[in-house]
């Protein structure tokens, strides 16, 4: 009885092995990509560096993206990072999510494609360039520099290790993009003005002394700033205040709104990567507002303090154009730049151009141009004197003191590497 159960036991076997190998595999589609969905070898392994305000808020935009994995994230505060690997590891249901405090670290990891930086202005630079050093790719919050000289090294360092880099101002495309083939077709003639209107340019920061919180490197969140006593406001990402006020730290809120209005504006007239050539100060010519004039006579204002409410408005030959208000069309078919691979936003341009080794849309050739200007703006309206800048060698013509403001002092041992 027994040896015929075991008989039977080992027909019944091989039947049920039969059945599963002659069996189709069943998987689900988004395993291959199928129905819109990412393989999951296809994703793009991300790390995020900065967890500000803006910092949640890009590191929440990734996580709900499918093109991305997010691995962990670097803060050199503790409490934001314990938060924010929470915050990963409850989106992925584990507890993988890796967590440091120096981003040196995230970019000796070999399963690290891309880099999300986030942190304040002053880090942009140092960052970016040592995550392409790395062989990383890279999405830079805007405005994507602090100093003119760092325009150019951060562009240098995208070609040279030949990584796909994009400043992170999305509203470039997704704000104003929609002016740019209506103003290129000529639908108001010949621009001849534009007016910006952003926030006021940066100020120096004096505030009192005050207790470092328990786990936070103050020394680390200085970086190559000057060496300053630790207070809240000082580092606090307020939008409405907060390092973005200071120029230790930011071009003050003429950059931080000017990446996306600047940058829109250059973008709609096809100027994106023009510097100007001469810049003017708030009362030169008995005009209210600081002025950048380019090569082609176009003059861009800087709208901050006057009765004016202006967004983006363009001047012309044959009319104006306000953002928002004005309703055009194009006059002739205009072949613009847009999001690559039908994306319809700037985290999805830069995960299809990381695949397809292109370059994004914002590119960081162009988010420096933008982060230029903004600087070259700043500069002015501190020196208050008519300016002229030698765009092809990074420098003021016949201004001494102007260009001790092209780069700044950088504080051991945070200082930028060579590239």
């Amino acid at each position: 009885m027994n040896i015929e159960r075991t008989r039977l036991n080992r027909r019944a076997f091989f039947r049920a092995s039969a059945c599963a190998i002659s069996a189709p595999l069943v998987m689900p589609s988004a395993v291959f990509g199928f129905n819109g969905g990412v393989s999951p070898s296809n994703k793009i392994n991300l790390f995020h560096i900065g967890l500000g305000n803006r910092g949640n808020e890009l590191l929440g935009g990734f996580l709900s993206n499918p093109n991305y994995q997010v691995l962990g994230v670097c803060d050199c505060w503790k409490e934001r990072v314990d938060r924010a690997a929470d915050r990963v590891n409850n989106r992925y249901r584990n507890d993988a999510a890796a967590k440091y405090a120096h981003y040196e670290d995230v970019l000796q990891r070999s399963d690290v494609d891309a880099i999300c930086c986030a942190c304040p202005d002053h880090w942009h630079a140092k960052i970016s360039i040592e995550a392409c050093q790395a062989g990383k790719d890279v999405y830079c919050e805007k405005p994507l520099t602090l100093t003119l000289e760092e325009t150019r090294l951060i562009v240098k360092a995208a070609r040279k290790y030949n990584r796909v880099c994009t400043s992170g101002s999305q509203r470039v495309m997704e704000d104003y993009g929609y002016m740019a083939p209506i103003l290129q077709s000529g639908a108001i003639g010949e621009v001849k003005e534009v007016f910006v209107g952003v926030g006021a340019p940066p100020i120096h920061c004096y505030l009192p002394e005050q207790p470092i919180p328990e786990g936070l490197d103050w020394d680390r969140w200085l970086g190559q700033a000057p060496y300053a006593p630790f207070n809240y406001e000082r580092c606090s990402g307020n939008y409405g205040g907060g390092w973005r006020r200071y120029g230790e730290y930011c071009t003050g809120f003429l950059a931080d709104w000017g990446a996306h209005k600047f940058a829109g504006a250059l973008y709609d007239l096809g100027m994106d990567l023009e510097e100007p050539v001469e810049l003017l100060p708030p009362g030169y010519d008995d005009c209210p507002y600081a002025r950048a004039v380019f090569k082609n006579g176009v003059k861009m204002y800087h709208v901050w303090n006057g009765p004016d409410n202006y967004d983006v408005t363009f001047k012309g030959t044959e009319g104006d154009y306000v953002h928002q208000q004005t309703k055009l069309n194009p006059i002739k078919p205009v072949d613009v730049r847009r999001y690559s691979g039908g994306a319809t936003n700037i985290a999805d341009d830069f995960a299809f151009c990381v695949r397809n080794r292109l370059r994004p849309f914002q590119d960081f050739a162009y988010g420096a141009n933008a982060a230029a200007v903004c600087q070259l703006l700043a500069i002015v309206h501190k020196l208050g004197r008519r300016l002229q800048w030698d765009s092809a060698n990074c420098r003021f013509v016949n201004d001494d003191e102007a260009n001790r403001h092209v780069r700044r002092p950088q504080r051991a041992p945070y200082v930028i590497s060579e590239v």
